[in-house]
């Protein structure tokens, strides 16, 4: 074999070792980049779902202090909410989010509460029906938050 056939094919395997490299660097960059987004999607979704069931049963909360069931359709909402997070959610945001409705239904059973009855309940019982699932929630959206700013932090 002479060195000019030594010498050619030492630049093609050189070449193709080069693409190569390049092809894979460029393919992983992607698919991490793809993963960083799909996770801050994630995040988005779940931040926004978990905001609408804190508004709905917020106003649920209040609504049963004062009121009594007389329409089962106001759960509507609430019920299409805690379906979602059956979806999307881990088992203790689902659990917190059905207590969270099961503690509204129990109110709605009991005898309507004055003003001042209501301010007692905040300040000395802390009622807060909310409080387990909002702690659920973060504990939840903490897990993905390192995902998202730990690919920000590579970039």
């Amino acid at each position: 074999m002479d060195s000019s056939m030594i010498t050619a094919t030492a630049a093609l395997l050189g070449s193709l070792a080069g693409a190569s490299a390049s092809i894979v660097t460029n393919w992983m960059t992607e698919r991490s980049q793809f993963a960083r987004l799909h996770a801050v999607e994630e995040l988005r979704r779940r931040q926004l779902l978990y905001e609408e069931f804190i508004k709905d049963a917020s106003n649920s909360v209040i609504d049963s202090l004062t009121n009594s069931l007389d329409r089962p359709d106001k759960f509507v909402k609430l019920y299409s909410n805690v379906s979602c997070i059956r979806l999307l959610s881990s088992p203790p945001v689902l659990m917190a989010a059905e207590e969270c409705c099961r503690q509204i239904v129990e109110l709605y059973s009991k005898p309507n509460m004055t003003v001042e009855e209501i301010r007692t309940s905040f300040e000395v019982n802390h009622f807060d029906p909310l409080q387990a699932f909002s702690a659920a929630c973060r504990a939840e959206l903490h897990q993905f938050a390192p995902k998202v700013t730990g690919s920000l932090k590579r970039w």
